[in-house]
């Protein structure tokens, strides 16, 4: 499930919270985009639509809550990255980007994660 940038935007300010929010929170964190509370309250339905959010209404205020951590989007778009590029191969996509110039941190973390010391 692929996200726009503007949903990715909204999700991104869902998982700092770290907590339900509202669309007015969305609004506050997002104020210079110059959003107005109809186009949030869109990209909030899209998003539950996908299955990124639930919804709960507390009074006359509906709150927003994450079901889906940024680490399993992450790795969920990752593996979408990896099959559609890269036939799904490890190997093919770290010697695209090793062309690109790897540097000696990246080398260094890749050299972690294969003797399996990454976190």
């Amino acid at each position: 499930m692929r996200l726009s940038g503007t949903e990715y935007a909204i999700m991104q300010v869902i998982w700092d919270k770290e907590d339900t929010v509202t669309s007015q929170d969305i609004l506050d964190v997002l104020a210079d985009k110059g959003w107005k509370q109809p186009t949030v309250l869109t990209f909030l339905n899209r998003l539950q639509e996908k299955g990124m959010l639930t919804s709960e209404k507390q009074g006359r205020v509906r709150r927003y809550t994450a079901c889906m951590s940024r680490e399993e989007y992450a790795r969920r778009e990752t593996r979408v990255l990896l099959d559609d590029l890269y036939g799904g191969s490890v190997g093919q996509m770290v010697a695209c980007l090793s062309k690109g110039g790897l540097t000696a941190e990246d080398r260094a973390v890749l050299k972690q994660i294969l003797e399996g010391e990454w976190e």
